[in-house]
């Protein structure tokens, strides 16, 4: 059985790689459907959504790409932040996405608020979880939920998401056009 070492304050502790992924990180599959959801819903309020909807998805995923064993940061263009950044440091604050926001707000009006939805998904759910998340970085305040990544309750609500996702698309196929 393939194994993992997580060297932490000079304790080791040992993972199998499916329990050191769930419990490190809030699922891939739930940072994309929240937003897909949400867009679902309210699909008839959204002005482009050829624009919206890939960019919101891809904000959604974004923040993991300093963590790499995401599956965005297991890219190749993603290594310079695995070496430079922490998982869960600037990236995953809303102080980075302030910044980022102002500028896309005078430079890419027309994704900005796409990037700012799926962005404050990703980290909203990220507060969810029992590991927290400092949200203002650098300061120490923490907000830290219930959820356990991977956990049933995640699961459950994936599954109760997905089956809601899947009545919305029908409804708009075969009710709305």
């Amino acid at each position: 059985m393939l194994t993992y070492f997580l060297f932490l304050k000079n304790t080791i502790i040992q993972y199998t790689y499916k329990e050191f992924l769930l419990f490190w990180f809030m699922l891939f599959k739930t940072h994309l459907l929240v937003p897909l959801f949400f867009i679902l819903l309210f699909f008839d309020k959204i002005s482009n959504p050829w624009i919206f909807i890939p960019v919101a998805l891809f904000a959604s995923i974004l923040p993991d790409i300093d963590n790499p064993y995401s599956k965005l940061g297991k890219k190749k263009i993603s290594r310079i932040f695995n070496f430079f950044m922490k998982h869960r440091g600037i990236i995953h604050s809303f102080s980075f996405l302030i910044v980022v926001g102002i500028f896309l707000f005078f430079y890419f009006r027309e994704i900005f608020y796409p990037f700012v939805f799926g962005y404050s998904i990703h980290l909203i759910l990220d507060c969810l979880t029992i590991n927290g998340l400092r949200i203002f970085y650098p300061f120490k305040f923490k907000v830290k939920g219930f959820l356990k990544t991977g956990g049933i309750f995640e699961n459950l609500f994936f599954v109760f998401l997905f089956l809601i996702c899947v009545f919305l698309i029908f409804y708009r196929i075969f009710v709305v056009f």
